[in-house]
C-alpha cells in the first residue's frame, strides 16, 4: 500500500510552486497596456519608441526569466541533491522575495531594466521547481503514486498560471496611479516570504550548511551534465521533439495576448481571464486528463495525440480571428502543450535513477527554460513584423515536433 504523504509536508512546496506561477503569468496583462501599447502617458514604458521596438522590448523582458531558468536549473538540481533540499529551497525563496519587490519598484519607476533583473532573479530561482518535484517523488512509492504528485505539482504550477493575470486583473486600472501595477508584485513578495517561514517548519532537515560542503560543490557540474541527455538515442529523440515544440509553444503563448488586442478587440481585463481561462484547463489536464491517460495509453501514442492537438491549436489563429473563435485557444492549448509537457516529464522521471531524480527533473526544467525563453524572444522579434508572421513560425515548428513523435514512437 502507498504511504500518504503528509499535507504538512507537500502543502507548502505546492505552493511555492503555485507562486512562481502567478508571478511569471500576471506580467503579461500588466506589460499589454504599459509596454507594449500604453493605456496612457502616465504608464508608458517607453515614451516615443516605435511598435516594433516596443513588441522587441516585450519579448525580451519576457524571455529573460526563463533563460535565467535554464542556466540555474541544473545547479539547483545538483546543489540540492548534494547538501539537501531545505537548504536550498529557504535561500531560493528569499530571492524570489527580492526579484518580487524589484519588479515592483520597476513599476514604480517605469524602468524596463529593472523590471528585466527582477524576472532575472525572480527566473533565478524558479530553478527549484525540479528541486521540489524530487522532495515529492522520493517519497513515493509505486508508478500510480509518483503519477498522482507529479500531477499535482504541475496542478500548482497551472493554477498558479490561471490565478496570475486574474489577480492582476483585480488591480488593472487604466487611470489609476502606478501603484496599481506595482501592488501585485509586493504581494507576491510576501508571499514567497511566508512561504519561506512555513517551509522552516514543515519540512525536516536543516537549513544551514556549512561552508566545507559548499567548497567541495561543483557549482557547474549540473549545467554540463546536460550533455549527458546526448549519449542516449532515445533521449535525444525527446529533447529534440521537446525543443521543437516548447520553442513553438513559447511564441505562441507570447503572440495570443498581442492578436487577442489588435485582432479580437479584446480589453487588458478579457486578456487577463483568456490567460487564467488556459490556467483552469491545463489544471484539468495534470490533475485528471494526464494521469488518466496515461494509465490507460502508452506514452509514446498520448505524446503524439497531445502534439497533434497542439499544431491544431497554433493554426486556429490563422484561420479565424473572430472573438468567440478565439476562446476555443485555452482548452486546445492545455490537451496540446500542457499534456506534452506533462508526458515528457513522466517519461524522464520514470526512467531517473533514485539518486539523481533531483538533477533530471532540474534538467528538464531547464531546457523548458531555453526552449521557452527562446520562444519568447522569437515572438518579440517576428510580431515586430507581422503577428500572423510570428504565428505561422509557431505552426512550422510544432508540425516539425509532431513529425519527429510520429516518426520515432517505437524508439521512445
Amino acid at each position: 500500500m502507498s504511504k500518504r504523504i503528509s499535507l504538512w509536508f507537500s502543502a507548502p512546496l505546492l505552493g511555492i510552486l503555485a507562486f512562481h506561477m502567478i508571478c511569471e503569468s500576471m506580467v503579461i496583462p500588466v506589460l499589454v497596456p504599459t509596454l507594449v501599447e500604453a493605456s496612457s502617458a502616465a504608464h508608458d514604458m517607453l515614451p516615443g519608441f516605435s511598435d516594433s521596438a516596443r513588441k522587441l522590448a516585450y519579448g525580451f523582458v519576457l524571455s529573460v526569466y526563463p533563460v535565467a531558468l535554464f542556466f540555474c536549473a541544473p545547479i539547483i538540481g545538483s546543489l540540492s541533491d548534494s547538501i539537501g533540499r531545505k537548504a536550498v529551497l529557504i535561500a531560493t525563496l528569499c530571492g524570489a522575495v527580492l526579484g518580487c519587490a524589484a519588479q515592483g519598484l520597476a513599476m514604480e519607476f517605469l524602468s524596463v531594466w529593472l523590471l528585466a533583473l527582477g524576472r532575472v532573479a525572480v527566473g533565478v530561482t524558479a530553478g527549484v521547481d525540479g528541486t521540489i518535484q524530487a522532495a515529492l517523488l522520493e517519497r513515493c512509492s509505486g508508478k500510480n503514486q509518483k503519477n498522482f504528485y507529479l500531477g499535482a505539482t504541475l496542478l500548482a504550477m497551472s493554477l498558479g498560471l490561471m490565478l496570475g493575470p486574474a489577480f492582476a486583473a483585480l488591480f488593472i486600472d487604466e487611470s489609476a496611479s502606478a501603484f496599481t501595477w506595482s501592488l501585485p508584485f509586493f504581494i507576491t513578495a510576501a508571499l514567497f516570504a511566508l512561504a519561506a517561514f512555513a517551509l522552516s517548519f514543515s519540512m525536516p532537515g536543516s537549513a544551514r550548511v556549512a561552508k566545507s560542503e559548499l567548497s567541495r560543490m561543483d557549482w557547474f557540474g549540473g549545467l554540463r551534465d546536460i550533455v549527458l541527455l546526448a549519449k542516449s538515442k532515445r533521449s535525444r529523440t525527446l529533447v529534440s521533439i521537446f525543443c521543437l515544440n516548447q520553442v513553438g509553444a513559447g511564441a505562441f503563448f507570447a503572440a495570443v495576448p498581442l492578436v487577442l488586442e489588435s485582432k479580437s478587440g479584446f480589453s487588458a481585463r478579457e486578456i487577463a481571464a483568456f490567460l487564467s481561462v488556459e490556467g483552469v484547463f491545463s489544471g484539468a489536464v495534470f490533475a485528471f486528463f494526464g494521469p488518466m491517460l496515461l494509465r490507460r495509453a502508452s506514452a509514446p501514442k498520448a505524446l503524439v495525440a497531445s502534439l497533434a492537438v497542439g499544431v491544431a491549436t497554433v493554426a486556429l489563429p490563422l484561420v479565424s480571428e473572430n472573438y468567440w473563435a478565439m476562446w476555443a485557444i485555452p482548452p486546445m492549448q492545455a490537451g496540446g502543450f500542457a499534456l506534452s509537457y506533462f508526458v515528457t516529464l513522466a517519461i524522464f522521471s520514470e526512467s531517473a535513477p533514485e539518486g539523481r531524480r533531483g538533477w533530471v527533473l532540474s534538467v528538464l526544467s531547464s531546457l523548458w527554460g531555453l526552449t521557452m525563453g527562446v520562444g519568447l524572444a522569437l515572438c518579440g522579434l517576428l510580431a515586430g513584423l507581422a503577428d500572423e508572421f510570428c504565428i505561422a513560425v509557431c505552426l512550422a515548428l510544432c508540425a516539425a515536433s509532431l513529425a519527429l513523435s510520429a516518426r520515432a514512437r517505437a524508439s521512445i
